[in-house]
């Protein structure tokens, strides 16, 4: 064979990759067994799920990256979800001389914290991993966003904050994360100011959203690292409403929004899946959903 011919099927060979990998997957395109109640403390080594994948090597620096950076696909959601956030905080939070306060828990790189924070909001943002607050920080000094804060911390331990200290708080693509979540709600709740906002989008836990974000996103495309999700750890609307309640919120799923992702296929010339900006879709809960709960 020549080498030209040899490149050839190489490069075939790497196209046809994701296909051959969603084959792999179609036995297990059926979801597994759920856990008994995801309201209750889950043990974190019953899961699959690897929080730690964001202080990786050739991860931690792609927050902003182009579309060759394995959280690439993290920007695309903030069409959709930023705009929402910004809404429930405008039309529910009192406006004074003083710009509202916020919280970001589980900011990673920043994404949402910047558009936040250039939208007027004064805005501390939270995250685990030392690299993605690091990576945060450097972007808000060199884009003089200095209503933008950092700190390193994680959603079970928000001692360093005083009681309703906070008008707004969001977590955006955590809460499926999260092996605690009455314990991470409960945190919320007490930072809290009496009629703020809590903010979140996260995934539903429905067939569909295996196919979609596991077997396909995540095991055959790879737009994803690794056990970026666990299925297991999705939280359905009905689930969060009622912890959201159980936990001193006003909450009405009427008001929760679907998100669906747009096509660009531009992204098909470099090689790349083919997703586009992510859209608001309004009763499209299946999979990714947008909401907002107030504080009592």
């Amino acid at each position: 064979m020549s080498r030209g011919a040899h490149t050839q099927g190489r490069s075939l060979w790497d196209m046809l990759s994701p296909v051959h990998r969603l084959v792999r997957a179609l036995p297990e395109l059926t979801p597994p067994p759920e856990f008994p109640d995801r309201l209750q403390p889950i043990d974190p080594s019953l899961t699959t799920i690897d929080n730690a994948v964001y202080d990786e090597e050739g991860v931690a620096d792609g927050w902003h990256g182009g579309d060759a950076d394995q959280l690439a696909s993290l920007q695309l959601l903030n069409p959709a979800r930023v705009p929402f956030f910004l809404r429930a905080f405008r039309a529910q939070l009192r406006t004074g001389a003083e710009a509202p306060r916020l919280l970001d828990i589980g900011c990673g790189g920043g994404l949402v914290t910047e558009e936040l924070a250039r939208a007027g909001y004064t805005i501390v943002g939270l995250d685990m991993s030392e690299k993605a607050v690091a990576y945060a920080r450097a972007r808000a000094e060199d884009q003089g966003l200095s209503t933008a804060s950092y700190e390193v911390g994680d959603a079970y331990d928000l001692s360093r904050f005083a009681d309703a200290s906070f008008d707004g708080v969001v977590m955006s693509d955590v809460l499926e994360h999260l092996h605690d979540l009455p314990r991470a709600v409960g945190g919320v709740a007490r930072v809290l100011a009496p009629g703020g906002v809590f903010a979140f989008d996260t995934i539903n836990r429905t067939v569909l959203s295996y196919v979609l974000t596991i077997a396909l996103a995540q095991e055959a495309l790879r737009v994803v690292p690794a056990n970026t999700h666990d299925w297991r750890m999705y939280v359905r609307p009905e689930e969060l409403s009622l912890l959201l309640q159980r936990t001193g919120f006003e909450v009405d799923t009427a008001h929760f929004v679907g998100m669906k992702p747009g096509v660009d296929p531009r992204r098909l010339f470099r090689g790349r899946v083919p997703l586009g900006d992510f859209w608001e879709a309004p009763g499209a809960l299946r999979v990714n959903y947008l909401g907002w709960a107030r504080r009592s």
